[in-house]
C-alpha cells in the first residue's frame, strides 16, 4: 500500500525518538532539556535518534504545560529612530541569551497604537512586556494589563513597573554645563514631539539646573517639528532662524535627543549657519550616526547595551519569581562624548 503525502510529511514525535533509541519518553525529554541523570551512552543514542529522525521539540506544547510562553513583548516608540533600533537589537540579543524570543510592537509614539499593541501582545500570551518607549497613559495601560504579566520600562518609566533608565536630569546638566564651560551665555533647550514626556521633563529640569548654577537665564524652550522653518519658542510661534541671527542670539542648543540635534544641524546647513562657529549643538543618546565624521555630534551617551542587559535580567527575574515585591528603579550612569559640534562662541 502506498502511503499518502500527508503521512510522509508527518513530523516525528518524542515517542518516535524514544522507540528509535530504545528508551522511555521521559528519558528523551530529559536529554532534550539537558537534565542530569542520563548516562553518556544513552544521551548519545538519543541525540543520534533525534538527528536521524529530524525531531524538533514541540515548544508550544511545552509552553502550554508550563502555562506561559517564552516570548517577551517589546514596545518600541519608532524603529525609524536609530536609538530605538539599536536598543531593539540589544534587547533581542540579551533575551535570546536567557531563552526568550522577542516579539516587537512599533507604536510610533501614538498612545492608541501603544494600547492596541499591548493588547495584541497579551493575546499572544507573552511572559512579560519590555517598554522601550511609553506614552505616559499609565491609568489606561495599567487597567489593560491588570497585573497579567510583569513589565519593565527601559530608558522610560512608569510607577507601576520596574524601571531601568539613565539619570535623565543628570544628562541634561552634563550637556548644558558643557556649553556653559565653552563660554556660551545664551543657551536654548530643544525638544521634538517624539520624545517621551517623562524623559523630556527630566532633561529640561537638568538644563534649567545647569543654567541656574551658572547664574544664567532665563531658560528658553524650543518645541520644534522638523523640518519646519517655524517653532514654538516659550509657547509662541516664531521663525526658527530668528533665534540664531536676531538681537541677543542663541549661540548654543542642548537638544533633548540626537534626532532633534541632527535635524537642527541639517536646518543650520540649509540656512547657511555654521556648526559650531555660529551655533553649538549638544544631543542626547549617542546614536551610531552621531559619531560619523560629517555629523560629529557632541552628545550625552546612554549605555544602550547595559540598559538592555539589565532590563532583560530584571524582567526575567520577575517572570521566574526571583524578584518579588514592589517595583524597583535602577539608574545607569551617562557620560558626555565631546565631538566637533561644540566650540566657544564667536
Amino acid at each position: 500500500m502506498i502511503e499518502s503525502a500527508t503521512a510522509e510529511r508527518r513530523h516525528p514525535t518524542i515517542l518516535d525518538v524514544a522507540s528509535h533509541a530504545g528508551v522511555s519518553k521521559s528519558t528523551v525529554s530529559n536529554v532534550v532539556r539537558g537534565l542530569p541523570g542520563v548516562s553518556d551512552a544513552t544521551r548519545r543514542r538519543v541525540r543520534a535518534a533525534i538527528d536521524e529522525l529530524g525531531y524538533r521539540p514541540n515548544v508550544l506544547a511545552r509552553q502550554l504545560v508550563q502555562q506561559r510562553t517564552s516570548m517577551l513583548g517589546v514596545v518600541v516608540g519608532d524603529l525609524a529612530n536609530p536609538f530605538f533600533a539599536e536598543m531593539a537589537k540589544s534587547v533581542e540579543r540579551h533575551a535570546a541569551a536567557r531563552g526568550y524570543t522577542a516579539m516587537f510592537c512599533n507604536t510610533e509614539g501614538d498612545s492608541q497604537s501603544e494600547l492596541a499593541g499591548v493588547e495584541t501582545l497579551l493575546q499572544h500570551r507573552v511572559a512579560g512586556i519590555v517598554f522601550l518607549a511609553f506614552s505616559g497613559d499609565s491609568r489606561t495601560m495599567r487597567e489593560t494589563m491588570q497585573h497579567q504579566v510583569p513589565a519593565v520600562f527601559v530608558s522610560c518609566g512608569a510607577d507601576w513597573g520596574d524601571v531601568v533608565s539613565v539619570d535623565d536630569e543628570l544628562g541634561g546638566r552634563l550637556g548644558t554645563t558643557h556649553l556653559v564651560e565653552a563660554g556660551h551665555r545664551r543657551i536654548a533647550y530643544l525638544s521634538i514631539p517624539e520624545l517621551e514626556d517623562e524623559s523630556d521633563r527630566a532633561r529640561w529640569a537638568g538644563y534649567r539646573a545647569a543654567l541656574k548654577e551658572a547664574h544664567l537665564g532665563p531658560p528658553l524652550r524650543i518645541s520644534w517639528s522638523p523640518p519646519a522653518d517655524h517653532a514654538l519658542v516659550d509657547g509662541v510661534e516664531r521663525p526658527l532662524l530668528d533665534l540664531f541671527t536676531g538681537a541677543g542670539p542663541v549661540t548654543a542648543v542642548f537638544a533633548s535627543n540626537d534626532v532633534a540635534a541632527i535635524a537642527l544641524q541639517e536646518f543650520a546647513d540649509r540656512v547657511n549657519l555654521h556648526v559650531p562657529k555660529d551655533l553649538s549643538i549638544v544631543g542626547f543618546d549617542d546614536v551610531p550616526m552621531a559619531g560619523l565624521a560629517r555629523i560629529g555630534l557632541t552628545t550625552v551617551a546612554q549605555p544602550r547595551d547595559e540598559l538592555a542587559k539589565l532590563g532583560i535580567a530584571t524582567i526575567s527575574d520577575r517572570i521566574e519569581r526571583r524578584l518579588k515585591g514592589p517595583p524597583t528603579r535602577k539608574l545607569v550612569d551617562v557620560r558626555l562624548v565631546a565631538r566637533r559640534s561644540t566650540a566657544a562662541p564667536r
